[in-house]
């Protein structure tokens, strides 16, 4: 293969490794609110369908949201982690440091390579055959009292070992191939789990990641001297599944193109909250509450994933030309959220999507319930209060007077 068509396959490759844990990852992170679940299961339920139809094989996860103060101090800490990153493989030795910090991930890889397995696995198996597996509940008591539970089933028995085999065989051979399949079970599990909780949020935190990718990579050779780039000096001194690499020559191994994981995941919570807001709307229009694994109207999710096409490909091609390492956040920042104003615009829903709160719906709910609660608890306190405050009265009826 010549030099060119293996540089050019590189940068296909990269770009479908991009892609792939972005759409699966959005997918996975879709959600049914409760209040529409239960609905659904009242209309399945009066249909004649057996429990184990209605029921959903797991609880909800609990989702964490990145708000926007979270936003803000997002580039500055990433910016600090980076620096002293920098400042360690620059003074430490390299190679221990990359053993303990590769040892300390691998670790890590464990959790998301298993779930990632339970999510693929349950996909070919389809819902009714995973809903059949074996499963068990382990909980985590003080006192009667339950602190966390982890429900888990037959698929995790085989894929939690498979896990740990793929990790340690990473760690040991330093393989790309498994490098690349750990890193692609890390960014699917961070699109899936790292939920944002507006477009306000994920503009601000792009907006803010745009500037830092750039300071990080052309501008940290005013600081540390020309020739230095922290940003690239980081990514290619950490021999750590935190990039997907490719070979430029795929018969010799070598020569990798790389693409940080930072580039995939931090634009692939704004297309998931993108997908989640496409559902949100589907729901909202819809006479019938729906499951998301249904098809449905998807306008802001595709255009803002093809506007990160043009983005990465735009990056690729300027590395290409300039030869240099490109800040890639500086096109697939303004690429994701033009696109979401612009399908707003065309679409007549600007104050929707900006006003949009992501979980508002569970968010309310809950906020109810516990409103609910605290009555009925008030409601307890008051009828003990009376029964002590209520005079006594004689046993026979009669009263003695003075």
């Amino acid at each position: 293969m010549s030099s060119a068509a293996g540089l050019y396959q590189s940068y296909a490759a990269l770009l479908a490794g991009a892609l792939g844990p972005i759409w699966a990852g959005a997918h996975a992170s879709l959600v049914m609110p409760k209040a529409e679940k239960r609905k659904l299961r009242t209309l399945e339920a009066k249909d004649g369908k057996e429990a184990a139809d209605v029921e959903e094989e797991d609880e909800d996860e609990d989702v964490e949201r990145l708000t926007r103060e979270d936003a803000y101090w997002f580039p500055i800490l990433g910016s600090c982690v980076l620096l002293g990153l920098f400042l360690l493989f620059k003074y430490v030795d390299k190679a221990l440091l990359n053993k303990i910090l590769g040892w300390y991930l691998a670790a890590m890889a464990v959790a998301g390579l298993a779930r990632s397995g339970v999510k693929l696995a349950r996909r070919v198996l389809g819902e009714r055959r995973s809903r059949r597996l074996d499963k068990w509940r382990l909980k985590l008591t003080k006192n009667s009292k339950e602190h966390s539970t982890f429900a888990f089933n037959s698929l995790h028995l085989y894929c939690i070992p498979l896990a740990i085999a793929l990790s340690a065989s990473q760690m040991c051979t330093g393989n790309w191939i498994l490098s690349n399949l750990v890193a692609l079970s890390f960014a699917f599990n961070a699109i899936s789990l790292l939920y944002l909780d507006s477009f306000a949020t994920g503009s601000i935190l792009l907006a803010g990641l745009f500037v830092y990718d750039i300071w990080w990579v052309f501008g940290s050779k005013a600081v540390f001297g020309k020739g230095a780039n922290v940003m690239v000096d980081v990514a290619t001194s950490f021999e750590a599944p935190i990039k997907i690499v490719f070979p430029k020559d795929l018969a010799r191994g070598r020569d990798f193109a790389l693409l940080g994981l930072g580039d995939i995941v931090l634009p692939g919570v704004f297309l998931a909250l993108a997908l989640r807001f496409d559902y949100h709307l589907a729901l909202k229009r819809a006479s019938i509450p729906f499951r998301p694994s249904r098809s449905f109207p998807k306008p802001y999710f595709l255009s803002c994933f093809i506007a990160y096409i043009f983005g990465l490909a735009t990056t690729i091609l300027v590395m290409h030309t300039f030869r240099a390492a490109q800040p890639a956040l500086l096109y697939l920042s303004p690429a994701c959220i033009l696109s979401v104003s612009l399908c707003a615009l065309v679409k007549g829903e600007w104050g929707e999507v900006w006003g949009y709160l992501d979980g508002d719906e569970d968010e309310r709910e809950r906020r109810e319930r516990e409103e609910r609660e605290k009555e009925k608890v008030g409601e307890k306190e008051g009828r003990v209060e009376d029964t002590k405050e209520a005079p006594a009265v004689p046993v026979n009826g009669d009263a003695t007077k003075e």
